[in-house]
């Protein structure tokens, strides 16, 4: 069956085939069953790009045809042996199936893959608003019609946790306060690419939305949150990130860089968050880096 549909094509009926073609259809087959799993992945691949199968709705039967009409229907009375968990995988593994789903006699219990509109509805947020959304997130290309957008599929595993960092995300305006941060060091920071925006600067749409996922934000007061505590006795040596800016430490951008990456010693002042809370010996950066 397996040769049959890569040399005659989805609709098949290999009952019909000749003599000449059953041995052909057969030992192209074999020769890939022998080569194991990828060999039949790989031919299964080409089946499914041979079909005429336009909408990602399209069923598995458009797909594969005669070959999962055979393991779907017609194969009950013999067991075809592991070929049909391979065409259940690879139907899985391409297609938008849903959870529950019964696919080759197997129930799908997790959902590997969304069109936009499973999506639109998983995520509630309507389907043309969630096709902009994730052109600006760089997911659909920009130029992509309604229409091809409804034919794309969405592994589950990746577009859910992105969407969802997208509507708990910070607006540029509120990062300052969740960083304990002044704006003027936010927008350099921002500036610098140390803090990036959830949608790429590059793309359309992300002048008019700079936000900020809370993942990639609560990573750097992480960070920042590791630092050892400042000492009740530390002494008047050591003053905030900003003080030791302005008296000759070195540019902010940098200097905070080199502190989340554990270049400069760095402590964390106990009654304070965030940036404000970062404390260094400006003598002892200065020397340093002379």
């Amino acid at each position: 069956m397996l040769g049959a549909i890569l040399e005659h094509g989805h609709k098949v009926a290999v009952t019909k085939l000749n003599p000449a073609q059953t041995e052909e259809a057969t030992d192209i087959g074999f020769s890939i069953y022998r080569e194991g799993p990828l060999a039949i992945e790989e031919a299964l691949n080409s089946i499914r790009q041979a079909s005429s199968a336009m909408a990602v709705q399209a069923g598995p039967l458009a797909y594969y045809g005669s070959l999962f009409d055979w393991l779907d229907r017609r194969s009950n009375a013999i067991d075809p042996g592991p070929i049909k968990d391979l065409l259940r995988d690879h139907i899985v593994k391409h297609s938008a199936v849903e959870q529950g789903a019964i696919v080759l006699g197997v129930k799908i219990t997790e959902r590997r893959f969304h069109t936009i509109y499973s999506l639109s509805v998983e995520v509630g947020i309507r389907r043309l608003r969630l096709a902009r959304l994730l052109k600006r997130l760089g997911q659909i290309p920009s130029s992509a019609t309604d229409v091809e957008s409804g034919n794309m599929i969405f592994e589950a595993a990746k577009i859910l946790p992105l969407i969802e960092a997208f509507k708990t995300a910070v607006p540029l305006q509120d990062v300052p306060e969740y960083l304990g941060a002044t704006k003027r060091q936010v927008e350099t920071l921002y500036s610098a690419g140390v803090v990036k925006p959830l949608i790429p600067r590059t793309s359309r749409g992300s002048v008019r939305q700079v936000v900020f996922a809370r993942q990639h934000l609560d990573g750097i007061l992480a960070k920042l949150g590791a630092l050892p505590e400042l000492a009740a006795n530390a002494g008047a040596k050591f003053h905030s990130i900003s003080y030791a800016c302005q008296r000759g430490a070195g540019p902010f951008k940098d200097i905070f860089v080199d502190i989340l990456e554990g270049r400069i010693p760095s402590f964390r002042h106990p009654e304070k968050t965030g940036v404000r809370a970062i404390y260094v010996d400006v003598n002892a950066i200065i020397e340093m880096k002379s």
